[in-house]
């Protein structure tokens, strides 16, 4: 399993906690992070395509058929043998196959080099996955963090990391992308680790109380 480790004592967790102690309140609460990356390129992508607009549980069911129609190959050729009936049948809409299909014709043209996107910048990753029809910036961004381990990404549109916001900093759903936006600017040079905490939160199950100083001493991960 491939996984990015982070540590309380890791130089950019340290910083957040100098320069939020809003979210430090988070981060002793948890600890530190074990995050599992997704290190082939191609399947990342696809994954979060699938992902797009529809839960996690669903998006996680989609994706495990769609792993065992291609037998775990995920490659170009091995995608591009199914046929658009055996895709919608795995759960996949018409417009997510474009989006896939999408994604194997750049490939294949090379239009979209995946040794090249690791050269780049963030900004530049985005623009050049964003040229594609079905990758928005939302997909861009989960790429750069879990599969390129970009440490400056917080993907604002995120629904996640908006309901995390929205609790941690006790704000209204009106307001709480606005408050990812100070968070991004507060986290500077570290914003991928502030939105693992984030989504950690929800995963631990925290928001269920009212706030972050509202969490019993007994709680369990």
């Amino acid at each position: 399993m491939n996984t990015w480790q982070i540590s309380v004592q890791d130089a950019c967790v340290q910083t957040l906690i100098k320069q939020d102690a809003t979210l430090a309140h988070l981060i002793n609460q948890i600890g530190d992070l074990q995050i599992q990356t997704r290190p082939d390129p191609l399947k990342s992508l696809i994954r979060s395509i699938i992902g797009q607009q529809i839960t996690v549980a669903v998006a996680q069911s989609i994706f495990q058929k769609l792993s065992i129609a291609i037998d775990d190959h995920w490659t170009v050729n091995q995608l591009s043998q199914l046929r658009e009936s055996e895709m919608k049948a795995l759960g996949l809409s018409q417009s997510k196959i474009n989006y896939i299909q999408n994604v194997l014709f750049a490939v294949r043209n090379g239009q979209l080099n995946f040794e090249q996107l690791y050269k780049m910048d963030d900004n530049s990753v985005i623009n050049a996955l964003t040229q594609i029809k079905g990758i928005g910036r939302w997909t861009a961004e989960v790429f750069l963090l879990f599969t390129l381990q970009r440490k400056n990404i917080l993907p604002i549109y995120d629904v996640g990391l908006q309901r995390a916001a929205q609790w941690l900093y006790q704000t209204t759903k009106a307001e709480r992308k606005k408050q990812l936006t100070i968070c991004k600017e507060q986290w500077q040079g570290c914003a991928s680790i502030g939105a693992f905490y984030l989504w950690e939160a929800i995963h631990q199950d925290l928001l269920q109380y009212d706030s972050i100083y509202d969490i019993p001493k007994d709680h369990k991960n």
